[in-house]
């Protein structure tokens, strides 16, 4: 059941991984040998990454850290931890030991990483009101629930690997562009080797800026489809009606600006009105 609703929630990012585990093995030969050493590598870069020490570092590049003060843990723990408890009702598998840490940064944000990692700006607890907060607090809890930040986490490994492989082929672009040059100057089929290399470039470029594009749409469709479900989650657990005032209060501080189309495929969350309106069409269905 788990798997299901895992693979049902995510299944653009784990295409997306399929796709790049494919173009590395195909890069590193595309037979057995290649097949084997591709999949220890990412079993390797997994692992890591969702090991407690790949969370804390994931933690630390997010610059995260635990409620420190009084005020911060006698305000912010009791808030967590009740909306924990009712997310825990819902999903028994929900992982155990998930905390709540704090982004020293002003600007109004929460997210999720990792297996058991929560975290809100500053900026986020000085403009959300307590029951807000549960709110926001119970959506990312439902990217908990079904594995979102596990599958994103692939999907950036995927890319992370994929980025290696293509700044190591353009530097060997690089060397044969210059060898060839050289070349060039003493015969006719260093010129046409010369060529061959710039065309080689222009396809190689061509193919990993459509790669590329490709990937970022991919994954922000799913985003986007992800931060419906997890604010279904939200309303399942009782925290709706703090998801809703919670989501107001971000429209009213976002910056209205007119989207290109480009950007609107690209981005990574729904139109703020669209997600309050399904939260408030499954109220009104339940009155």
């Amino acid at each position: 059941m788990w798997f299901a609703r895992f693979l049902k929630s995510n299944i653009l990012y784990i295409f997306w991984f399929a796709i790049y585990f494919t173009i590395a093995w195909f890069i590193f030969g595309g037979n057995l040998r290649a097949l084997i050493i591709v999949a220890v590598i990412y079993a390797i870069s997994i692992s890591v990454a969702l090991s407690p020490i790949g969370e804390v570092l994931l933690r630390l590049v997010e610059n995260c850290r635990e409620p420190l003060t009084e005020q911060e843990k006698s305000y912010l723990l009791p808030i967590f931890e009740e909306v924990y408890q009712s997310a825990k009702e819902i999903n028994k598998n929900l992982n155990s030991g998930i905390k709540i840490y704090i982004m020293d940064a002003m600007y109004v944000n929460a997210f999720a990483i990792g297996r058991k990692t929560v975290a809100v700006t500053k900026g986020a607890l000085e403009t959300f009101t307590e029951e807000e907060l549960k709110g926001v607090l119970a959506h990312e809890l439902g990217h908990m629930t079904y594995g979102h930040t596990k599958a994103l986490l692939l999907t950036v490994i995927g890319n992370f690997l994929f980025s290696i492989i293509t700044f190591v082929l353009r530097i060997i672009l690089r060397i044969l562009e210059f060898v060839s040059k050289v070349v060039a100057l003493f015969n006719v089929l260093g010129i046409i080797f010369t060529f061959l290399t710039f065309i080689v470039r222009i396809i190689f470029e061509a193919s990993v800026f459509l790669i590329q594009n490709s990937s970022q749409l991919f994954l922000s469709i799913n985003s986007r489809s992800n931060e419906l479900i997890a604010d279904k989650f939200a309303y399942d657990i009782g925290f709706g009606d703090e998801l809703i005032k919670s989501l107001y209060v971000l429209q009213k501080i976002s910056i209205n600006t007119k989207l290109k189309i480009s950007e609107k495929l690209m981005a990574s969350h729904p139109h703020m009105a669209f997600r309050i309106a399904q939260l408030e069409r499954m109220e009104n269905e339940n009155v």
